[in-house]
């Protein structure tokens, strides 16, 4: 199971690389102007990095809910085992 830690760290890495992405193209745009090949290759990462955010955010949502659908689901399995049980015992105990 993914800790906590490795989802904000993933996160965290993804809106660094975006910052410097972001600051790097602030640059050029300012100095180099007519580098349109850079500036233009540039701003597609920015948006891919941006996308990339917003998915695994909606990644980290739903992979929380399953973790919380499987506990759920972890206690209903227990419950059920422990009722399987009683059912055995009053099975056994009506044959004698």
């Amino acid at each position: 199971m993914m800790e906590d830690y490795t989802l904000f760290r993933t996160l965290v890495l993804i809106n660094h690389t975006y910052t410097k992405v972001t600051l790097s193209l602030d640059e050029i745009k300012e100095k180099h102007p007519e580098r349109r090949d850079i500036i233009d290759s540039m701003s597609m990462t920015k948006d891919e990095l941006q996308e990339i955010a917003t998915n695994w955010r909606a990644l980290e949502l739903e992979y929380r809910a399953a973790i919380q659908n499987a506990f759920r689901l972890e206690i209903i399995n227990m419950e059920l085992k422990r009722k399987i049980e009683h059912l055995e015992l009053d099975i056994k105990a009506r044959e004698f």
